[in-house]
C-alpha cells in the first residue's frame, strides 16, 4: 500500500522524541537515588515545593503563549517566524512584569510560596526567558527536525543534572546547589534561545500577532493551570497541612510516575503534528485506528510499571521511603486518564475551542483541592494520590461530553476508550495485592511487555499507510458525526 510521507515523517520524529524523552527523564530517574540521599527530607521536599510553584507561575506569568503556536503554523504559514519573535517578546515583557512584583514584595511572595527569597531571581529568569525554548521546539517538531531538538533537550539535562549533582555535593547548603545548578544552566540555554528566535523573526510587536496569540492562549489558561493543580496542588497542600517530609515522601512515589509522564507527553508530541495534519485532510477512520493502539499500548505499559512499583520505590528512594509503593497506582492510572482525555482536547484546540477546554479542568481542580481539604487531615496525605486520579477521571468524562455536543468525537472510538481505561484502573489498583508476590508479578509483566511490543509492530504498520483521504470528508457530511 502506498506510504503517507507526514506519517513517515511524523512517526520517525515520534520515536527520536519519545527516546530523547527518555533519556532526559532517565537522566532526572537515575538521579533521583543520589538526590534522595544526599538531600535532606525536608530539602527534598523543598525543592518539590519550588518546581511545583515554578509550574504554576509558567502557566500565569507568561500567558502561556506556546499553546498557540502549533495552530499559528496554519494561520501565519508566509511568516511564522515573525509571528514567533513577536509572541515570544510579549511573553517576556509579561513575566518581567511579573518578575518585578516578585522582586519588590519579596518578603510577602516568599512567605505565601513557601520559597527562600534567594531563590526568586533564579524563578524570575527561568519565566522571562524559558518561552523562548518552548516556541523553538514546537517550530522543530512541526518541522520534523527531531535531530536539532534531541540534541538541544539532552545536553540541557546533562549540563543541569551534572551541574546540580557537584553541587549538592560540594556545597554546605545542599538546597541551594539543587535549585542554583539545576536552573542556571538551563536559563543560559534560554537566552540562546530567545537571541535565535529575535534574529530571525526580527519583529518585537505585531498587533495580529499578539492578538491571535492572546485569543488563543487567554482561554486556555485556566485549563492549563487547573491542569496543573490536578497534579501538584496535593504537593503543595501536603507541603503546608502535614510538612516537607511528607511532601518528600509523597513525591518520591510521584517520581514513579515520571515515566509515565515521558510516556504519554512523547506520544502525544508525535501524535500531535500527525493528528492536525489528519484533521486537515478528513482521515477520520485512520485516527480511530490508530488512536485504538495507543490508547492499548497505554494501557499495557501502565499495567507492566504498577506491578514494577515496589522495586521502583526502593531504587529509587531506599527504604527510608519504604510504603511509597502504594502510593504509585493510583498517580500512575491518573496519567493514563489525563493521556486519555488529552485526545479530545486536542481537537478541540485545532478547532479553536479553547473556552470550553477551561471550563471542565476548572470543575475537576476545584474537586480536587476541595476533596484534599476535607480528607487528608481525616486519612492522611495518602488519600492525596487518589483524589488526583479522581481528578483526572472526571476530566475525561467531561471532555468528552463537551466534546461530543460540539460534535468532535467521531473520529474516536469512546466506547473502546472508556472501557479500557475502566479496565484498566481496576486491574492497576487489584495489583497492589500482588506486592508481597515478586515472582507473580515478573512473569505478569513478561507477559503484558510481550502484548505492548506487538501493539507497537502494529502501529509502526499502520502509520505507514495512507490514510481514506477525502472520501472520509463526504462520508461523516452524509451520515453526520456519530458520538
Amino acid at each position: 500500500m502506498e506510504k503517507d510521507s507526514t506519517s513517515v515523517k511524523a512517526l520517525k520524529s515520534g520515536v527520536w522524541y519519545t527516546v530523547s524523552n527518555f533519556l532526559i527523564k532517565g537522566i532526572a530517574f537515575l538521579t533521583t537515588p543520589v538526590f534522595s540521599r544526599l538531600l535532606s527530607k525536608g530539602d527534598y521536599g523543598a525543592y518539590s515545593n519550588f518546581t511545583s510553584w515554578l509550574s504554576v507561575l509558567s502557566i500565569l506569568c507568561t500567558l502561556h503563549l506556546v499553546s498557540a503556536a502549533a495552530r499559528a503554523r496554519y494561520d501565519f504559514t508566509e511568516d511564522y517566524d515573525e509571528y514567533l519573535s513577536s509572541v515570544v517578546a510579549l511573553g517576556s515583557v509579561v513575566s518581567l512584569a511579573c518578575s518585578a512584583v516578585f522582586m519588590i514584595f519579596g518578603a510577602f511572595f516568599s512567605g505565601l510560596f513557601e520559597i527562600d527569597a534567594r531563590f526568586l531571581p533564579v524563578l524570575s529568569l527561568v519565566l522571562i526567558f524559558s518561552p523562548a525554548l518552548d516556541m523553538l521546539q514546537v517550530k522543530q517538531r512541526y518541522e520534523f527536525r527531531y535531530r536539532s531538538f534531541v540534541a538541544v533537550s539532552i545536553f540541557n539535562a546533562l549540563v543541569s543534572t551534572l551541574t546540580a549533582v557537584f553541587l549538592v555535593r560540594t556545597w554546605e547548603d545542599r538546597l541551594a546547589g539543587r535549585i542554583y545548578g539545576t536552573y542556571l544552566p538551563s536559563i543560559l540555554i534560554y537566552i540562546a534561545a530567545f537571541t535565535l528566535i529575535m534574529l530571525r523573526g526580527k519583529k518585537l510587536y505585531r498587533p495580529n500577532c499578539w492578538k491571535y496569540a492572546l485569543a488563543f492562549s487567554l482561554p486556555i489558561i485556566p485549563h492549563l493551570l487547573s491542569n496543573v493543580i490536578l497534579g501538584i496542588s496535593d504537593k503543595i497542600m501536603i507541603t503546608k497541612m502535614v510538612g516537607p517530609e511528607a511532601n518528600a515522601v509523597y513525591s518520591i512515589a510521584y517520581s514513579c510516575g515520571m515515566i509515565v509522564a515521558t510516556l504519554l507527553t512523547s506520544l502525544n508530541q508525535a501524535m500531535v503534528p500527525w493528528l492536525f495534519e489528519k484533521l486537515h485532510s478528513k482521515e477520520y477512520e485512520f485516527i480511530k485506528k490508530v488512536t485504538r493502539l495507543y490508547i492499548l499500548f497505554l494501557a499495557a505499559a501502565l499495567e507492566c510499571l504498577i506491578l514494577l512499583s515496589p522495586e521502583l520505590i526502593m531504587f529509587l528512594g531506599g527504604k527510608n521511603y519504604a510504603g511509597s509503593e502504594y502510593l504509585v497506582p493510583p498517580v500512575m492510572l491518573g496519567y493514563g486518564f489525563k493521556f486519555a482525555y488529552t485526545i479530545y482536547v486536542n481537537v478541540e484546540q485545532y478547532e479553536k475551542r479553547t473556552g470550553i477546554v477551561s471550563v471542565g479542568t476548572l470543575i475537576a481542580a476545584a474537586v480536587n483541592v476541595a476533596l484534599n481539604l476535607l480528607l487528608i487531615p481525616v486519612f492522611g496525605f495518602v488519600t492525596a494520590a487518589y483524589t488526583t486520579l479522581a481528578g483526572f477521571a472526571l476530566l475525561l468524562v467531561i471532555h468528552y461530553i463537551a466534546s461530543a455536543r460540539l460534535g468532535f468525537v467521531y473520529m474516536y472510538d469512546n466506547f473502546f476508550t472508556f472501557a479500557v481505561m475502566g479496565i484498566m484502573t481496576v486491574l492497576g489498583l487489584m495489583g497492589q495485592l500482588l506486592f508481597p508476590l515478586p515472582v507473580v508479578r515478573y512473569a505478569l509483566v513478561v507477559l503484558i511487555a510481550a502484548a505492548g511490543a506487538a501493539m507497537l509492530i502494529r502501529l509502526r504498520r499502520i502509520y505507514g499507510k495512507k490514510g481514506t483521504g477525502k472520501k472520509e470528508e463526504d462520508k461523516v457530511r452524509e451520515e453526520g458525526p456519530k458520538v
